[in-house]
């Protein structure tokens, strides 16, 4: 990425300014006026090391890049943030489960572990979304890098909001049906068992 999109790259690390030494910043609050990333935790080095191997190369940070090139950074920032954040997530939750079972070899006797199981659940689709809005927005304004801008491409419809509010009703309409009968499905199964018929 840092030789393909390098302004995709800068804008996930919220790196306005190019340096040697780039460090690896989490979190913050990136603003472009001052271009700068406020309460960010910063890894010294962090970011150059992970792009060439070495403490002290140069990554370009946005400022080599016209203003109008730019992605917005917040969002790019911040869903990297939460992608990277999912997965670490996930993986201390698999160690901590490896590690119970190397040591006792099972998990159903201990209950934090398996709400942490029940919370990380969700954690991979989170990082797959945030993913996508990295590589979406990371790549505006372009939809072919350098050859044709995300507003070249559109293509005008007048009237567009008819089919959207059409599919819209449509699939709240199919989503009410498939909750009803699930739902009588379920009590219609609730009824036929009796204590009687489980025992």
């Amino acid at each position: 990425m840092g030789r393909l999109q390098p302004a995709k790259l800068a804008a996930m690390e919220a790196l306005y300014h190019t340096e040697a030494g780039a460090p690896l910043r989490i979190g913050g609050l990136p603003d472009d006026a001052t271009r700068t990333t406020r309460y960010a935790l910063t890894i010294p080095h962090g970011l150059s090391w992970l792009l060439a191997d070495q403490a002290d190369a140069t990554v370009a940070g946005l400022e080599e890049f016209p203003r109008n090139n730019w992605p917005e950074v917040r969002i790019v920032h911040w869903s990297f943030d939460v992608m990277v954040f999912s997965g670490f997530a996930m993986l201390a939750v698999a160690g901590w489960a490896g590690w119970i079972w190397w040591r006792r070899r099972t998990l159903a006797e201990h209950p934090w572990l398996l709400r942490a199981l029940v919370a990380a659940g969700p954690l991979g689709f989170v990082a797959i979304e945030a993913g996508w809005v990295v590589t979406e927005a990371g790549r505006q304004p372009w939809i072919i890098y350098h050859v044709m801008r995300t507003a070249d491409a559109v293509t005008p419809m007048p009237g567009i909001a008819v089919p959207l509010v059409a599919f819209t009703a449509l699939y709240l309409f199919l989503a009410g049906v498939v909750v009803a009968l699930l739902r009588r499905l379920f009590l219609e199964t609730d009824e036929t068992v009796s204590p009687a018929s489980s025992a």
